[in-house]
């Protein structure tokens, strides 16, 4: 099977257990090892993957399930800044960085000894952003070989890293105690009366993420109560519905006057 869709089959297999896996008390880090573990079962290259997770202005190792244990612990705290390799530079910047020779770029130079000792040669990193967009870590893919990504792989690092974030999403909302969800008749009628007025834009807009993430909340739980479920639809349909109000709610961030 073609790379991209056995990494689809994984993900979407992973899609449905990570709620779970949490539910049942797995921690983070094994369940990102899993998606790891999955992500690189779909390659036919020789592709090594990682998850750092940004710590202040450190990062620290969240999964490697196959990268060298000595050159994990080497980096592991390592701070982020413009040229902190792959990683550290994609943290900073909050943006991909694909480094296709370790050997001869300049944003290695901290890290290059360590890394050439354990064979890698190429590191493609890019950021994990939460539903705000603020960076929370990075997911990286290393190579023995030189070389550049393709296409292809490009839009398959989007998709694993959206994945991730979700999974790291999971997380946090399994350590948050259980409680009811509660439904609030609200009514239309104040934003029908809408003004030009910049400070009740903003309430308004911050009322609206608000009641997307309250959205966000009542579907972890649902989650979190589908141990167990025999619907595997089930659990995708909340799934694509928790990802969809998440967006909802950068949506309304983003429109607030100012931002």
């Amino acid at each position: 099977m073609p790379f991209a869709a056995q990494l689809d089959e994984n993900l979407q297999d992973r899609e449905r257990q990570v709620p779970l896996e949490f539910a049942q008390g797995d921690d983070l880090a094994a369940v990102l090892t899993r998606c790891l573990l999955a992500v690189e079962a779909a390659a036919d290259t020789d592709m090594l993957t990682s998850i750092l997770l940004l710590e202040g202005n450190k990062l620290r190792t969240g999964a490697a399930p196959n990268l060298p244990r000595a050159y994990c612990e080497a980096i592991d705290g390592a701070e982020i800044g413009p040229t902190a390799g792959s990683c550290g530079t994609a943290a900073y910047l909050a943006r991909p960085i694909y480094v296709t020779d370790i050997a001869s770029d300049s944003l290695w130079v901290d890290y290059r000894a360590v890394a050439l000792e354990h064979g890698l040669r190429a590191c493609w990193s890019t950021p994990i952003c939460d539903a705000v967009g603020a960076v929370i870590g990075t997911f990286a893919i290393y190579h023995l070989t030189p070389r550049s990504a393709t296409h292809d792989e490009v839009a398959a690092i989007e998709r694993i890293t959206e994945h991730v974030a979700r999974a790291i999403s999971w997380s946090e909302s399994s350590k948050r105690p259980r409680v009811q969800p509660t439904v609030e008749r609200t009514s239309l009628r104040p934003v029908l009366k809408l003004v030009a007025d910049t400070n009740h834009q903003r309430e308004v807009f911050d009322d609206i993420a608000g009641k997307f993430d309250a959205l966000v909340r009542v579907i972890d739980t649902a989650l979190v109560d589908s141990v167990g479920h025999s619907a595997t639809a089930y659990v995708k349909a909340l799934t694509r519905a928790r990802h969809a109000a998440e967006k909802g709610a950068a949506l309304a961030r983003s429109e607030l006057p100012g931002s």
